[in-house]
């Protein structure tokens, strides 16, 4: 709704002016508008710009406050564009406490909310909370200002994000790659069965520079013969480079 107001400080602020942790604490509606140029060395007055009518105004907090919430009679036009629901929350704001405006406790109770919804009603596991990249989401969020941001859509996640994320985990196991035609790799097989019973054969690749899942094959219906299986390895020797591999071990065509 509001962009910050600590990205339009600009270099013309003096050594009078209220830092922008103060503002959030005791005057939370400098959120709603942009800082153009301090007036005076003392005191809390400005030059700002009305981050939801764009018109640029003068005045310390009380005159920005007039401003948003159209006030009359405090020698300041008011807002012609504010919403009333953007008044209701300006106003509770206002009506916080120091501390309560402070830690911003009933968004970040709101938050925290529906975040924990977002597990319960999507069947998330728990252990989520834990992965890195989940933390660094909503930090990354926090600390930025992104006006108008959106989550990714269903849809972006299953094809563009993902195929993005393809690329990236590509790039990363470049250099293990790299290192396979001067020193070869071997080809590891195993069969195992997943939660539900299906019969799964995975693949993997290893070498000096380590381990790598290469795929595995869905053989649910088909019979583990010795030709199965041999048909299965071609294909990997395939992908990987016939003069890249020195040696095959797999537990499956004992199974035979």
């Amino acid at each position: 709704m509001a962009s910050q107001s600590g990205s339009g400080t600009g270099s013309a602020s003096g050594s009078g002016s209220i830092s922008s942790s103060q503002n959030v604490n005791l005057s939370p509606l400098w959120d709603y508008v942009t800082k153009l140029e301090k007036r005076g060395t003392i005191g809390g007055t400005w030059n700002f710009r009305c981050n939801i009518c764009g018109e640029t105004r003068s005045g310390s907090y009380t005159r920005i406050k007039a401003h948003l919430l159209q006030i009359l009679g405090e020698g300041v036009t008011i807002c012609k564009k504010v919403t009333r629901s953007q008044k209701l929350e300006m106003k509770r704001k206002s009506s916080l406490s120091p501390i309560a405006r402070s830690f911003d406790m009933n968004t970040r109770a709101q938050l925290d909310e529906e975040i924990a919804r977002m597990f319960y009603t999507g069947g998330l596991s728990f252990n989520l909370a834990r992965n890195p990249h989940y933390y660094r989401a909503f930090t990354f969020a926090a600390t930025h200002n992104i006006p108008g941001y959106v989550p990714p859509s269903y849809n972006k996640l299953r094809t563009t994000f993902l195929q993005q994320e393809k690329n990236n985990v590509e790039k990363l196991l470049q250099p293990i790659k790299a290192t396979w035609q001067e020193k070869g790799l071997t080809i590891v097989s195993d069969g195992w069965s997943d939660p539900t019973r299906k019969s799964l054969i995975n693949f993997m690749a290893t070498s000096g520079n380590g381990p790598m899942f290469l795929k595995a094959v869905d053989c649910f219906g088909e019979v583990k013969d010795k030709f199965f299986i041999a048909n299965l390895m071609k294909e990997v020797i395939d992908e990987v480079g016939h003069q890249n591999v020195v040696q095959i071990i797999t537990d499956n065509v004992a199974n035979c």
